[in-house]
């Protein structure tokens, strides 16, 4: 195979397709992957979360219950605290992939535009 040529698993059956879908389901919510970028950084509590995302402890419990649940994050409970850390080496590498992919696009949207625009202006009659 070249180098260029993009080898996948397939073809999965449905039942593995479905296994796939929900966790780029639980990837696909903002709130997790804001969630995940600090759990990059290292283990946090649901507090630590808390005040880094700034939204409500019951709903950084849920999202973490979802990445828990996909084998995205895991949990080791220390006393009253509950710990959590990234737990599948692949989610960095996922979002650096995405991220890059959506930059890359963007920044070739970006200058699409740019060109579109300047061909629209230099069709404008000059108003001097």
């Amino acid at each position: 195979m070249s180098e260029n040529s993009h080898q996948i698993f397939g073809p999965l059956s449905r039942n593995a397709l479905e296994i796939v879908a929900l966790r780029f389901k639980a990837l696909s919510d903002p709130t997790r992957l804001s969630i995940l970028q600090h759990l990059l950084n290292g283990e946090k509590t649901v507090g630590e979360i808390f005040k880094l995302t700034n939204m409500n402890q019951a709903n950084i419990s849920k999202h973490l219950g979802v990445l828990l649940d996909q084998g995205l994050v895991a949990k080791r409970k220390d006393g009253l605290f509950a710990y959590y850390r990234i737990e599948d080496d692949s989610v960095a590498k996922i979002c650096e992939l995405v991220c890059n992919s959506v930059s890359n696009r963007l920044d070739i949207t970006h200058s699409e535009f740019k060109i579109a625009k300047k061909e629209k202006f230099r069709n404008y009659p000059n108003d001097n």
